[in-house]
């Protein structure tokens, strides 16, 4: 509410300069800085009070050089048009490349060429890190239906898993209970006291229940699969990278194909001529 009100005052103060102007946040000499534009480039996320302020700054900063630099630098200068000219261009084509990609491309990946890449590109796919299939549970010391828990949170039947979501609503701290996704490691160790040799033993048994504790908490974690940093890195685990990444090159292709067909169709048109 306090930056609302900052942000209010900011624009009340410059529209009360005169009535002509009171859309005007800033000016300089000639050139004046409106409402709509600062607002227009405001993320949502942004501050409203500290966006407006500090884009006010750099406008009028980029006003003063801009204005010193005209006075040494001719804006006609054939360089600068062909700069500009170019620049355009480029933004005009980009922009109708992305509108072809919206409104005609396909973005369907098939699964048998996602699995045709990675064994075609297998040794590629070597895992940097550990990583694990695995739940886990944090408790409060005490809690009474630790042994049940302990139970559920290795059985995978569905009215198991059911049972246990609804322990975990009514007594877990925390919890993470999907193992049937590959995750890395690093994300289950950093929320659990672990030794470097609990975290060697964590990677040396499947289908295993672990059980650590501190000073307030029980922590409970079922390692269904693991696999070591440095061997082969999982189908599943790369598989939306990997349709990411055809994605990304068919659109390529789609782009390439489309233009060499403006291309040729302009050129049987006989729109295209070159003099010798």
């Amino acid at each position: 509410m306090k930056d609302f009100f900052l942000y209010l005052s900011i624009i009340l103060f410059f529209s009360c300069i005169s009535e002509k102007e009171d859309d005007y946040l800033a000016s300089y000499k000639d050139s004046n800085l409106t409402i709509e534009e600062v607002l227009s480039h405001k993320p949502e996320s942004a501050d409203s009070a500290d966006f407006v302020s500090q884009y006010i700054d750099k406008w009028l900063h980029s006003r003063v050089v801009l204005d010193k630099a005209n006075i040494y630098i001719d804006e006609e200068l054939e360089e600068i048009i062909s700069l500009v000219n170019d620049y355009k261009e480029t933004l005009v084509i980009e922009s109708y490349r992305r509108e072809l990609i919206n409104s005609q491309f396909d973005t369907t990946v098939n699964k048998t060429d996602i699995e045709k890449y990675y064994n075609d590109y297998l040794s590629d796919f070597i895992l940097n890190k550990d990583i694990i299939k695995a739940r886990l549970i944090v408790l409060e010391k005490g809690t009474l239906k630790r042994e049940e828990i302990e139970i559920l949170i290795k059985s995978h039947d569905k009215e198991s898993e059911v049972e246990l979501n609804s322990f975990c609503k009514m007594y877990a701290v925390k919890s993470f209970l999907d193992d049937s996704v590959w995750v890395y490691f690093s994300e289950f160790y950093q929320k659990i006291p672990l030794s470097k040799n609990e975290k060697e033993r964590i990677l040396s048994n499947k289908n295993k229940l672990h059980s650590f504790t501190d000073e307030n908490y029980i922590y409970l974690l079922f390692v269904r699969e693991y696999q070591i940093k440095g061997s082969k890195s999982p189908l599943s685990f790369e598989f939306n990278n990997i349709r990411k990444l055809i994605r990304d090159k068919n659109k390529i292709k789609f782009i390439t194909n489309m233009e060499n067909r403006f291309y040729n169709n302009a050129i049987s048109s006989e729109y295209i001529k070159i003099y010798k």
